[in-house]
């Protein structure tokens, strides 16, 4: 008997964001030693953007679409199932992957299913394609057969315990991760840094991208500002476009692809974040761990649990960019230390170590 426990982490597209860095956060604190980890994707993955050392399996799956992998990866378990590990555990971490999991371990009881909801419920009111209605009705009949649900937020958890009708357990985002301050040493160009506003972030209707540049373009008639945009995603031209149509293209950097963000940390005055749902927020830690003053929508579930009800950081409706636009001319006006201090002092909560701990205490017990 092998005395390992096996570990499948099933990410069918794993792209540079929370849930990509999160599980690699938790692949880099497991000892290899106890467990043997394979991280299953769908033929390419950016985790190796954020895990050096390799203590653990990729495991590729040639498929366009997560449902057509099925096979693939039940045949890699009965395989595996040879081997006699210790104890076997399959987690996944997307809402229609953790559907499509329950599928994969159909029959094979021997493995520990433990599903990670890192989305609020909300999604589906915002998103609403035929695809998210049968997944949100999947999730109510699917996430029961579960071992362990967990969600990334109290909110989180809680709206979806009372959705599915089954415990679910909150483990906070790893976001406190101290080698942030390191990678923040490299240099960058920034055209202007006087009074720089950052918000990082992929450029799709869910973190609400225009909001925050309606809002930026009001704030400039009444203090002298710059704003920088990280991410990726669909909106990209069209974000362009709307700031040349705007005319604040001389005051407005929209970057793409940026892998190490944290250095434009450093010389912002000013987060922002716009979203109209969130699981967590890992950036709003990020931007809290250089003490740079925060706002943030009201948004389910883990920005104003991260910013403590407005203790740690200022919070508006979402989509109200003239709300938005008063709270970045005041932020940058005057500085509230004591917000800023009262959120830093409470990031332990986000500390890795209490991340992986509690991971290893399931894996104990399931």
């Amino acid at each position: 008997v092998n005395k390992k426990i096996k570990i499948y982490i099933f990410s069918p597209f794993s792209f540079i964001g929370g849930d990509t860095l999160s599980l690699s956060r938790l692949i880099k604190n497991l000892n290899p030693k106890i467990y043997d980890i394979s991280f299953i994707c769908l033929k390419k993955t950016k985790i190796t953007n954020y895990l050096k050392k390799k203590n653990y399996k990729i495991i590729k799956i040639n498929s366009e679409r997560a449902l057509f992998s099925i096979c693939k990866i039940r045949h890699i378990i009965k395989n595996d199932l040879k081997k006699k590990f210790n104890k076997y555990i399959f987690i996944s971490n997307q809402n229609y992957a953790n559907i499509i999991s329950v599928l994969i371990l159909h029959k094979l009881s021997k493995i520990k299913l433990i599903l990670i909801e890192r989305n609020h419920i909300d999604e589906f009111k915002y998103q609403k394609t035929f695809k998210n209605f049968i997944i949100k009705i999947l999730i109510k009949y699917f996430y029961k057969k579960a071992n362990v649900i967990i969600g990334i937020s109290k909110i989180l958890s809680k709206d979806l315990s009372n959705y599915v009708n089954k415990k679910v357990i909150t483990i906070y985002n790893p976001s406190f991760d101290k080698q942030v301050y390191s990678l923040a040493k490299n240099s960058v160009k920034i055209k202007n840094k006087k009074n720089l506003i950052l918000t990082v972030g992929r450029f799709e209707n869910q973190k609400d991208p225009y909001t925050i540049l309606k809002a930026f373009k009001l704030a400039t008639k009444k203090v002298d500002c710059n704003l920088i945009m990280i991410g990726f995603g669909s909106k990209f031209k069209k974000l362009k476009e709307f700031v040349k149509n705007n005319g604040i293209q001389n005051k407005v950097q929209i970057l793409k692809n940026i892998s190490n963000p944290y250095p434009y940390y450093k010389y912002s005055k000013l987060f922002i974040l716009a979203s109209k749902y969130e699981g967590f927020g890992n950036v709003i830690v990020e931007a809290a761990m250089f003490k740079v003053p925060i706002i943030s929508s009201n948004c389910n579930s883990g920005p104003p649990e991260i910013l403590l009800n407005g203790k740690g950081g200022d919070l508006f409706e979402i989509g109200n960019y003239l709300s938005l636009s008063e709270k970045i001319i005041k932020n940058l006006k005057s500085e509230n230390k004591k917000k800023i201090d009262y959120l830093f002092k409470s990031l332990k909560r986000f500390d890795i170590k209490n991340h992986y701990k509690k991971y290893e205490e399931i894996f104990s017990k399931i």
